[in-house]
């Protein structure tokens, strides 16, 4: 799982590629965290564009992130979700909390 980011003024992208699964939700979700913490975000967007596969614990990583967002009155928004994570994503009913955006 590899991770990239862009931010401007106080939103931030997070260009995420790989699997997301048990091995690297782990890592993923201490560096995601670490910029939630130091920066006061109002959007953060995942941009799933090269995410190859996800697992339920990466489900958890997604709402895991929502929820820490969420106490810091901040919005976590997805783009380019693949179709195969798509179905996980549908499947869970996460898109009832984390709104898909072009």
């Amino acid at each position: 799982m590899n991770l990239d980011f862009k931010i401007v003024g106080s939103d931030i992208c997070v260009k995420l590629s790989g699997e997301i699964d048990e091995y690297s939700a782990r890592n993923l979700r201490a560096d995601i965290d670490k910029l939630i913490d130091a920066q006061g975000f109002r959007t953060m967007t995942f941009d799933m564009k090269n995410v190859t596969f996800i697992d339920s614990t990466g489900l958890g990583f997604v709402l895991g992130r929502y929820k820490k967002l969420r106490g810091k009155r901040a919005e976590l928004l997805l783009k380019n979700v693949p179709q195969q994570v798509d179905k996980v994503f549908r499947t869970s009913g996460i898109y009832t909390f984390v709104p898909i955006v072009e």
